[in-house]
């Protein structure tokens, strides 16, 4: 029997499954860093989850808040970006706690479906990831007035000045041009 490899938030509810529908456990949970992506991070997680019996396993109502270490899209620089996420999932049991019978789970259903294993662990791991990507901006700066590079000699505009030279003016527009270096009193 392969043994599953589980996120560090990953809890054992094999006596919650035992107990009627309606069943409550409550957990507050700190968690150094879980991989989202390549290269991206949530760190610093801290959150609670509520876990409610139901008559087909387990319903989790969560929260969390970290910091994810990602790229900023204007100058390439790291950037840290606060993440706050709230979901509620339902867990399905794929072993009778009582008997140790296998129950059919139609996966065909709902291909998104988070199960309990069969060593009645609940994960939770891989949904706060799935959230926490949904969370996460499109477009992440590293502060909000960032300047980032310059389209022409990509210089990072935080941290100095653009060092193009005028670009030249097409003879088409010429006349444009002259209608725009008049001063005033012209």
């Amino acid at each position: 029997m392969a043994t599953q490899k589980h996120s560090p938030l990953t809890y054992n509810v094999s006596q919650l499954l035992r107990e009627e529908p309606g069943s409550r456990r409550e957990y507050a949970y700190t968690e150094s860093a879980l991989q989202l992506h390549e290269g991206e991070v949530l760190r610093d997680i801290s959150g609670e989850a509520q876990l409610t019996r139901t008559e087909s396993g387990i319903y989790v109502d969560a929260s969390a808040s970290g910091i994810v270490s990602t790229t900023c899209m204007r100058c390439l620089q790291p950037a840290l970006v606060a993440v706050e996420v709230t979901f509620a999932e339902q867990y399905r049991a794929t072993v009778d706690v009582s008997t140790g019978a296998s129950i059919a789970v139609d996966t065909e259903e709902d291909d998104d479906a988070f199960i309990i294993d069969e060593r009645h662990f609940l994960d939770i791991g891989a949904a706060l990831r799935e959230y926490a990507i949904l969370e996460m901006p499109m477009r992440p700066l590293c502060k909000p007035d960032c300047l980032g590079l310059c389209a022409g000699c990509g210089v990072d505009l935080n941290q100095e000045s653009c060092r193009c030279s005028e670009a030249p003016v097409d003879d088409r527009f010429a006349a444009l041009q002259a209608l725009l270096d008049r001063t005033p009193q012209q």
